[in-house]
């Protein structure tokens, strides 16, 4: 775990509420995260769903199949919905938004798909799956891996088409590599999905994953977003080291396997 987590804004009450309304109002609008997830979901509609249709159908016989989606550090599943659902600023407004609203989904999913949402907070996982973003969820704690949680992380990761993880800021070294190796496993095709978090994932790091990927995989494409504004305290600690007086930044890296 980088040092630059001693100095992050702290998320924890947000992370363990039991709908995702109080996670939309502080992290999603008042820090702006809401803006690289719509930039991740007009690149997804565009570029990424096109891709995922085509490899949830079948060549010879034309029948669907539903795809494996895992959403690690999942959270209550916004980034889920990004992907499987298409979900844009909008569609965030519209449900997240109010305890009233915040089970609905305005969206189905936009092409065949299973979800797997993996977390710490088991109220975020429990929402997830209650209002249909997640099918199966699991609780696991990625800095206290045990054998049993291991297993379940390879096998699923060999299985999986889609794997989209960020946040790594919260997660010890090696950790991340498992999860790299475990899904180049995998048979069928598939796409990992990084959103690297500059500079709260530590810069080293980031490369070492990065060249790690592109042995491992072929490279698809990167997006450059915002990730959200900086409170006064990060402001403090990291603008004069690293330029970040106000906001950070996340790269979204898409690479598929060598199948």
């Amino acid at each position: 775990m980088p040092n630059q987590v001693k100095g992050k804004h702290d998320f924890e009450d947000i992370y363990t509420s039991d709908t995702c309304v109080k996670y939309y109002h502080v992290a999603m609008k008042e820090m702006c995260v809401i803006e690289r997830c719509e930039v991740a979901a007009k690149y997804s509609e565009k570029f990424l769903l096109p891709l995922f249709r085509k490899w949830a159908k079948d060549p010879s016989s034309g029948e669907e199949k539903a795809l494996q989606f895992m959403d690690l550090l999942s959270c209550y599943g916004n980034d889920t919905l990004i992907y499987t659902n298409s979900y844009y600023q909008a569609d965030f407004d519209k449900t997240w938004s109010s305890e009233s609203t915040c089970e609905t989904l305005v969206k189905p999913r936009q092409f065949p798909v299973k979800t797997l949402g993996v977390d710490r907070s088991e109220n975020a996982l429990k929402f997830g799956k209650k209002v249909g973003v997640f099918d199966d969820i699991a609780v696991i704690d990625f800095n206290n891996l045990t054998c049993s949680n291991e297993q379940f992380l390879e096998e699923r990761c060999k299985n999986a088409n889609i794997l989209i993880m960020n946040s790594f800021v919260y997660i010890d070294d090696g950790i991340v590599e498992q999860i790299i190796n475990w899904f180049a496993l995998g048979t069928e095709p598939g796409m990992i999905i990084f959103g690297f978090i500059y500079p709260y994932d530590g810069v080293e790091r980031m490369n070492q994953w990065k060249k790690m990927l592109l042995e491992k995989f072929d490279f698809f494409s990167s997006v450059p977003a915002v990730n959200r504004v900086l409170d006064e305290e990060e402001r403090s600690k990291h603008g004069k080291e690293y330029g970040v007086w106000e906001k950070s930044f996340y790269e979204f890296w898409h690479l598929t396997r060598k199948v």
